[in-house]
Protein backbone atom coordinates (compact mmCIF):
# COMPACT_ATOMS: atom_id res chain seq x y z
CA UNK A 1 0.00 0.00 0.00
CA UNK A 2 2.50 2.58 1.15
CA UNK A 3 4.58 1.44 -2.03
CA UNK A 4 1.92 2.07 -4.33
CA UNK A 5 0.93 5.22 -2.95
CA UNK A 6 5.10 6.54 -3.88
CA UNK A 7 4.21 5.53 -7.75
CA UNK A 8 1.54 7.58 -7.63
CA UNK A 9 3.32 10.78 -6.34
CA UNK A 10 5.30 10.94 -9.85
CA UNK A 11 2.43 11.39 -12.15
CA UNK A 12 0.52 13.45 -9.90
CA UNK A 13 3.47 15.45 -9.85
CA UNK A 14 3.32 15.64 -13.49
CA UNK A 15 -0.10 15.68 -14.09
CA UNK A 16 0.07 19.23 -11.89
CA UNK A 17 2.17 20.85 -13.60
CA UNK A 18 0.72 20.48 -16.85
CA UNK A 19 -2.62 21.63 -15.60
CA UNK A 20 -0.94 24.54 -13.47
CA UNK A 21 0.92 25.50 -16.57
CA UNK A 22 -2.24 25.52 -18.91
CA UNK A 23 -4.16 27.73 -16.31
CA UNK A 24 -0.92 30.47 -16.31
CA UNK A 25 -1.35 30.61 -19.54
CA UNK A 26 -5.38 31.11 -19.53
CA UNK A 27 -4.02 34.19 -16.74
CA UNK A 28 -6.13 32.57 -13.96
CA UNK A 29 -3.16 32.72 -11.37
CA UNK A 30 -2.29 35.57 -9.08
CA UNK A 31 1.10 35.01 -7.80
CA UNK A 32 0.62 37.14 -4.82
CA UNK A 33 -2.51 34.96 -4.04
CA UNK A 34 -0.74 31.86 -5.08
CA UNK A 35 2.26 33.19 -2.40
CA UNK A 36 -0.10 33.24 0.17
CA UNK A 37 -2.04 29.71 -0.29
CA UNK A 38 1.04 27.67 -0.96
CA UNK A 39 3.29 29.15 2.18
CA UNK A 40 0.94 26.50 4.84
CA UNK A 41 0.37 23.88 2.74
CA UNK A 42 4.00 23.74 1.73
CA UNK A 43 4.59 23.72 5.65
CA UNK A 44 2.17 20.77 5.90
CA UNK A 45 3.29 19.05 3.45
CA UNK A 46 7.19 18.89 4.54
CA UNK A 47 5.56 17.74 8.30
CA UNK A 48 3.27 15.15 6.67
CA UNK A 49 6.01 13.68 4.75
CA UNK A 50 8.16 13.63 7.50
CA UNK A 51 5.56 11.62 9.40
CA UNK A 52 4.97 9.63 6.50
CA UNK A 53 8.37 7.94 6.75
CA UNK A 54 8.03 6.70 10.00
CA UNK A 55 4.28 5.22 9.97
CA UNK A 56 3.83 1.74 9.61
CA UNK A 57 1.89 0.09 6.34
CA UNK A 58 -1.33 -0.60 8.19
CA UNK A 59 -1.67 2.78 9.73
CA UNK A 60 -1.60 4.19 6.27
CA UNK A 61 -3.98 1.62 4.88
CA UNK A 62 -6.36 2.79 7.86
CA UNK A 63 -5.56 6.93 7.14
CA UNK A 64 -6.37 5.87 3.24
CA UNK A 65 -9.95 4.26 4.39
CA UNK A 66 -10.97 6.68 6.34
CA UNK A 67 -9.84 9.76 3.74
CA UNK A 68 -11.74 7.83 1.00
CA UNK A 69 -15.56 7.01 3.23
CA UNK A 70 -14.76 11.28 4.15
CA UNK A 71 -14.85 11.75 0.43
CA UNK A 72 -17.51 9.61 0.12
CA UNK A 73 -19.25 10.84 2.93
CA UNK A 74 -19.33 14.56 1.24
CA UNK A 75 -20.76 13.60 -1.99
CA UNK A 76 -24.28 14.28 0.58
CA UNK A 77 -23.52 16.95 2.48
CA UNK A 78 -24.00 19.72 -0.21
CA UNK A 79 -20.93 18.99 -2.03
CA UNK A 80 -22.74 20.08 -5.50
CA UNK A 81 -24.48 23.27 -3.73
CA UNK A 82 -20.84 24.10 -2.31
CA UNK A 83 -19.01 23.56 -6.10
CA UNK A 84 -21.67 25.65 -7.80
CA UNK A 85 -21.74 28.76 -5.12
CA UNK A 86 -20.65 32.09 -5.89
CA UNK A 87 -19.15 34.10 -3.31
CA UNK A 88 -20.26 37.75 -2.92
CA UNK A 89 -17.93 38.94 0.13
CA UNK A 90 -14.57 37.97 -2.39
CA UNK A 91 -11.46 36.32 -1.00
CA UNK A 92 -11.06 35.32 3.03
CA UNK A 93 -7.55 34.87 3.96
CA UNK A 94 -7.34 35.08 7.71
CA UNK A 95 -5.42 32.55 10.60
CA UNK A 96 -8.13 29.91 10.56
CA UNK A 97 -8.11 29.61 6.72
CA UNK A 98 -3.91 29.18 6.62
CA UNK A 99 -4.11 26.39 9.46
CA UNK A 100 -6.77 24.66 7.06
CA UNK A 101 -4.35 24.98 4.01
CA UNK A 102 -1.65 23.50 6.29
CA UNK A 103 -3.84 20.91 7.38
CA UNK A 104 -4.63 19.87 4.04
CA UNK A 105 -1.07 20.63 3.15
CA UNK A 106 -0.31 17.70 6.27
CA UNK A 107 -2.34 15.21 4.78
CA UNK A 108 -0.86 15.76 1.19
CA UNK A 109 2.62 15.07 2.43
CA UNK A 110 1.33 12.22 4.11
CA UNK A 111 -0.97 10.25 1.77
CA UNK A 112 -2.22 12.15 -1.09
CA UNK A 113 -4.79 10.16 -1.74
CA UNK A 114 -8.04 12.23 -1.84
CA UNK A 115 -5.61 15.48 -1.21
CA UNK A 116 -7.04 17.10 -4.19
CA UNK A 117 -10.46 16.93 -3.41
CA UNK A 118 -9.95 18.44 0.15
CA UNK A 119 -7.37 20.81 -1.26
CA UNK A 120 -10.58 22.08 -3.94
CA UNK A 121 -13.09 21.88 -1.14
CA UNK A 122 -11.19 23.97 1.43
CA UNK A 123 -10.81 26.71 -1.36
CA UNK A 124 -13.73 27.44 -2.02
CA UNK A 125 -15.48 26.84 1.04
CA UNK A 126 -12.82 28.78 3.21
CA UNK A 127 -10.59 30.81 1.00
CA UNK A 128 -14.04 31.57 -1.34
CA UNK A 129 -12.76 31.26 -4.69
CA UNK A 130 -14.70 30.74 -7.54
CA UNK A 131 -14.40 26.54 -9.41
CA UNK A 132 -12.04 27.77 -12.05
CA UNK A 133 -9.38 29.77 -9.43
CA UNK A 134 -10.10 27.12 -7.02
CA UNK A 135 -8.69 24.51 -10.07
CA UNK A 136 -5.55 26.02 -10.70
CA UNK A 137 -4.09 26.55 -7.10
CA UNK A 138 -5.32 23.88 -6.00
CA UNK A 139 -3.23 22.54 -8.85
CA UNK A 140 -0.20 24.89 -8.18
CA UNK A 141 -0.40 23.49 -4.44
CA UNK A 142 -0.61 19.59 -5.86
CA UNK A 143 2.78 20.48 -7.45
CA UNK A 144 4.64 21.65 -5.02
CA UNK A 145 3.97 19.16 -2.21
CA UNK A 146 4.42 16.53 -4.73
CA UNK A 147 7.79 18.14 -5.25
CA UNK A 148 8.33 18.32 -1.37
CA UNK A 149 7.07 14.78 -1.02
CA UNK A 150 8.95 12.97 -3.67
CA UNK A 151 12.32 15.00 -2.94
CA UNK A 152 12.22 13.58 0.74
CA UNK A 153 11.66 9.89 -0.36
CA UNK A 154 13.79 10.11 -3.35
CA UNK A 155 16.89 10.85 -1.07
CA UNK A 156 16.29 7.82 0.59
CA UNK A 157 16.06 6.09 -2.88
CA UNK A 158 12.62 5.08 -2.03
CA UNK A 159 10.93 6.08 -5.56
CA UNK A 160 10.85 3.58 -8.45
CA UNK A 161 11.11 6.42 -11.62
CA UNK A 162 10.66 3.83 -13.78
CA UNK A 163 6.97 2.85 -13.11
CA UNK A 164 6.54 5.82 -12.03
CA UNK A 165 7.30 7.42 -15.50
CA UNK A 166 5.36 5.02 -17.63
CA UNK A 167 2.65 6.21 -15.21
CA UNK A 168 3.00 9.54 -16.05
CA UNK A 169 2.91 9.55 -19.35
CA UNK A 170 -0.61 9.06 -19.04
CA UNK A 171 -1.22 12.20 -16.62
CA UNK A 172 0.18 14.04 -18.96
CA UNK A 173 -3.03 14.36 -21.39
CA UNK A 174 -5.53 14.03 -18.60
CA UNK A 175 -4.00 16.71 -17.18
CA UNK A 176 -4.23 18.95 -19.72
CA UNK A 177 -7.55 17.88 -20.66
CA UNK A 178 -8.99 18.42 -16.84
CA UNK A 179 -7.28 22.10 -16.97
CA UNK A 180 -9.44 22.81 -20.44
CA UNK A 181 -12.66 21.53 -19.03
CA UNK A 182 -12.35 23.13 -15.92
CA UNK A 183 -12.18 26.58 -17.94
CA UNK A 184 -15.48 25.57 -19.50
CA UNK A 185 -18.42 27.07 -18.74
CA UNK A 186 -20.09 23.59 -18.11
CA UNK A 187 -16.96 23.00 -15.15
CA UNK A 188 -19.56 23.03 -12.24
CA UNK A 189 -21.49 20.29 -13.85
CA UNK A 190 -18.89 17.76 -14.58
CA UNK A 191 -16.80 18.72 -11.88
CA UNK A 192 -18.85 17.40 -9.17
CA UNK A 193 -19.38 14.37 -11.70
CA UNK A 194 -16.04 13.51 -12.13
CA UNK A 195 -15.92 13.67 -7.66
CA UNK A 196 -18.21 11.38 -7.79
CA UNK A 197 -17.20 8.88 -9.77
CA UNK A 198 -13.58 8.66 -9.03
CA UNK A 199 -14.36 8.20 -5.01
CA UNK A 200 -16.60 5.43 -6.08
CA UNK A 201 -14.38 4.05 -7.98
CA UNK A 202 -11.83 4.28 -4.76
CA UNK A 203 -14.29 2.63 -2.19
CA UNK A 204 -14.37 -0.38 -5.07
CA UNK A 205 -10.79 -0.47 -5.45
CA UNK A 206 -10.88 -0.29 -1.67
CA UNK A 207 -13.31 -3.13 -1.19
CA UNK A 208 -11.94 -5.55 -3.80
CA UNK A 209 -8.72 -5.14 -1.68
CA UNK A 210 -10.19 -5.83 1.79
CA UNK A 211 -11.90 -8.65 0.35
CA UNK A 212 -8.78 -10.05 -1.40
CA UNK A 213 -7.62 -10.13 2.43
CA UNK A 214 -10.25 -11.65 4.05
CA UNK A 215 -9.67 -14.54 1.33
Amino acid sequence: MARSLLLLRFPVLVGALIASITFFRAGVIDWKLAFKILTPTAIGSIAGSALAEYMPEQDIKLLITIAVLCAFLLIFSGLKKLIEKEFEEGVRFRYFEVLVLFAVGFWLGLIVLDGATYMLLALIAFIHLPLVKANAYKNLAILVTSAIALTSFSIKGEVNWEVGGLMALGSIAGAFLGARLSLNPLAKAWTFRFLVAVILLELIHLGIQYFHELM
